[in-house]
């Protein structure tokens, strides 16, 4: 059994989850296993999420479940451009209206989201997202290749050979993720023009298409111009497989890392996020080019919304409502997805580079507006 590279405190992770990790290390074929700060169990599958493990010839492609390809985008524009503050009052119900048309199958649920954040020199627009349907057409292809992998080895196993794979295969995997890059770019850039349009950001209006919601910007580039607006954006993914020249990176709920590339770790919907990158490629090595996808959950859903309505005291509760009045209902009341991507639901983000020191500190954001839950 590999030993568990621990980048987070081992006494914090939760009983359940932690037995799942050990269960895991033990599984034939793995070489290296690491848990990160956000680590916590997964009810769905035996691997917690905020995992990555490393094989060599064999992999286990269900570790990932329906969400494969899901990841985090970030675009970036200089506050030279920036002409006003956002108003949620005018524009947040508007955006909230957009953003529905802006990709054929929204944003999905649980704790994906979509949000305009800032620090001292720049306005973000950030995604997180994954392939949606096509995530769970591919995971299906996933459980019958595992299944007729299974009858060629003699039986029932949860592992497959890669030699296995045919060719189609591959690229049908490798365009499953591009299909969610393409999906966050869509998100990021067309709510770029939504800010354009309402005399947010210094632009040239004459060149902007009136029918932007339902055009595919996925040629444009990682720095590029949108209609005179010079902006910058970064793509990470955290539910993978990475399939390398000798190994096979698998990661459930940890980030991507590349070296010299900006990575975002969301914190919380009222804390903002960080944007990291790797110190270096050997301390990123070590950690499988990998880290937290997010500060992780102190509090489970339900002990969240408890904690709202047993701990919290009102004038607390207040200063919430204060901060997210767009996000209140005809009664004055959140509807509990957000209640549950508050701060207090997520642990000190000071862990994160207390444990995982191969992770440098390139800036922090403050959020201005989120939008979550758009089933379509």
């Amino acid at each position: 059994m590999p030993t568990i590279g621990f980048y987070c405190d081992p006494d914090s992770i939760e009983s359940n989850a932690m037995s799942q990790l050990q269960q895991y290390a033990e599984k034939a074929f793995v070489n290296k296993i690491c848990a990160f700060t956000d680590i916590h169990y997964c009810s769905e599958k035996a691997l917690p999420v905020g995992v990555a493990f490393e094989t060599q010839d064999y992999f286990y492609p269900l570790i990932t479940g329906k969400d494969i390809g899901c990841g985090v985008m970030y675009l970036k524009i200089d506050k030279q451009y920036w002409i006003k503050p956002f108003d949620k009052t005018k524009h947040y119900k508007a955006l909230q209206l957009a953003h529905q048309k802006m990709t054929d199958d929204g944003l999905g649920g649980g704790n994906h989201f979509l949000s305009l954040e800032e620090d001292d020199n720049a306005v973000y627009i950030i995604c997180h997202t994954g392939t949606r349907d096509r995530g769970i057409a591919l995971h299906q292809e996933c459980i019958q290749l595992t299944r007729n992998f299974s009858l060629v080895y003699g039986s029932d196993v949860s592992f497959v050979h890669k030699d296995f794979l045919s060719r189609n295969f591959f690229n049908y995997y490798n365009q499953t993720l591009d299909y969610g890059y393409e999906r966050r770019k869509n998100f990021c850039l067309k709510t770029l023009i939504f800010l354009q349009n309402a005399n947010y950001i210094v632009c040239n209006k004459s060149t902007i298409d009136k029918n932007y919601l339902s055009v595919d910007y996925r040629h444009y580039t990682n720095n590029d111009r949108m209609n005179g607006t010079e902006y910058s954006l970064e793509d990470s993914i955290h539910n993978h497989l990475r399939f390398l020249d000798d190994t096979i990176v698998h990661r459930k709920g940890s980030t991507e890392l590349t070296p010299g590339k900006t990575v975002v770790i969301p914190l919380s919907m009222s804390r903002g996020s960080l944007l990291v990158r790797p110190t270096s490629v050997t301390t990123a090595e070590n950690a499988l080019h990998s880290c937290a996808h997010g500060a992780g959950r102190a509090l489970s859903r339900f002990d969240a919304m408890k904690y709202w309505k047993t701990t919290l005291k009102e004038k607390q509760r207040k200063v919430y409502k204060e901060q997210f009045s767009e996000l209140l209902d005809r009664s004055g009341n959140f509807p509990s997805g957000y209640i549950q991507e508050f701060d207090f639901a997520y642990k000190d983000s000071g862990e994160i580079f207390l444990y995982q020191p191969h992770l440098k500190y390139i800036t922090r954001t403050q959020p201005i507006a989120t939008i979550k839950y758009s089933e379509i």
